[in-house]
């Protein structure tokens, strides 16, 4: 299995709106969902943004889950 690189609180929100759009690389979606899965702060910031994203775009397709099981 690879080695997971921990992404900053401040790498993910700035890569939070290429995240919601799915505009991120697998891997960097796996990295972040395993940011939000231990970091509190960041886990609302981006359930609060789906919310938003959703409600105002509700013709596009957010990210579906933030918690995807991983391959191993």
């Amino acid at each position: 299995m690879g080695e997971v690189t921990l992404l900053s609180c401040s790498n993910v929100r700035k890569q939070l709106p290429d995240f919601l759009d799915g505009a991120v690389d697998v891997n960097t979606a796996q990295q972040m969902r395993w940011h939000f899965g231990r970091c509190n702060d960041c886990r609302m910031i981006v359930r609060s943004a789906m919310d938003t994203f959703r409600q105002f775009f509700p013709e596009k397709r957010a990210v579906n889950s933030l918690h995807k099981t991983h391959a191993a």
